[in-house]
């Protein structure tokens, strides 16, 4: 060919697989495949729907499966990638063999950046035992470029380092709580969300527009446009603006509610599809004054 073609980014993403629905790998593949990306994909559970249905079934991917995936990519030379994408694990056991290949795709491939949403809970429940808290904080964290934990998994990974003597989640603390994390490895830290409870919001307001998957249609969001932008407040701006087109159309599609569903509305990413291809830009970011961690 004459003309050179522009490559493909490898993206390698290990999170949860639901048949119905979109949360984890379900979400993010369909987002990354839309913004041209290949997605090889490792599924850390393979569950009938989320946890927020009364009944869930599946399976969960064992140390020696996940192992024997890793070993087959390696074997077959097919074990290249450009960025990697880690979700939901549910232990600590997983995590430390991702770690293991993590480090080894980054030795051979110095360039690969490595985005970690640390699923560790939400609203003050936790989803994982404290196995993978303490192996996010010892040998994940240190490996990632990129992390996106939402307010509670903040704390739940820096919690002991920060005092405060205020109920509220004060600008001062967060702003501790980002340099603590920062200093566990990350070059890049996100707060995905703040709960509104800590915002002063009453309870009745905390009913209203509940969605499952936002976190892992986020972080999908975050890499995509920060591949594409090269910047992390342009990408910051994109995905938020996606984002809340994606919700606005839930909204509007959402006129029942299921019974057995009791964590909130799914997505509706693919009524969503333009609106995420366009990615009008809605939001702009604000330069704060960073003196405030001094």
């Amino acid at each position: 060919m004459s003309v050179k073609e522009k490559r493909i980014p490898r993206v390698l993403s290990i999170q949860s697989h639901v048949v119905h629905g979109f949360v984890g790998n379900k979400c993010a593949t369909f987002i990354l495949q839309l913004y041209s990306f290949e997605v090889d994909v490792i599924n850390s559970v393979h569950y009938s729907n989320h946890t927020g249905y009364k009944v869930v079934k599946g399976s969960r991917l064992s140390v020696d499966e996940l192992r024997a995936i890793f070993q087959g990519l390696i074997a077959n030379e097919i074990f290249e990638y450009d960025y990697i994408l880690t979700g939901y694990m549910g232990s600590g056991e997983l995590l430390a063999v991702i770690a293991e290949y993590v480090r080894l795709i980054k030795s051979k491939s110095p360039h690969v950046k490595y985005l970690c949403d640390p699923v560790i809970g939400d609203n003050g429940k936790l989803y994982v035992d404290q196995s993978c808290i303490e192996m996010y904080k010892s040998v994940i964290l240190p490996l990632a470029d990129i992390v996106t934990p939402n307010d509670f998994e903040l704390e739940q990974l820096v919690g002991s380092q920060v005092k405060s003597n205020s109920d509220r989640y004060e600008e001062q603390v967060l702003w501790q709580s980002i340099q603590s994390l920062h200093k566990m490895g990350p070059t890049h830290i996100i707060v995905s969300s703040i709960s509104a409870a800590k915002l002063g919001g009453k309870e009745d307001t905390l009913q209203i527009g509940c969605f499952t998957g936002t976190g892992d249609l986020f972080s999908a969001l975050i890499l995509a446009w920060f591949h594409k932008e090269k910047n992390l407040i342009s990408a910051c701006e994109k995905s938020i603006s996606v984002l809340h087109q994606v919700l606005l159309k839930t909204i509007e599609l959402c006129d029942s509610i299921n019974i057995h569903n009791t964590c909130g509305n799914e997505l509706k990413l693919i009524e969503s599809k333009t609106a995420i291809e366009a990615a009008e830009t809605l939001f702009h970011a604000v330069i704060i004054d960073t003196n405030i961690v001094q």
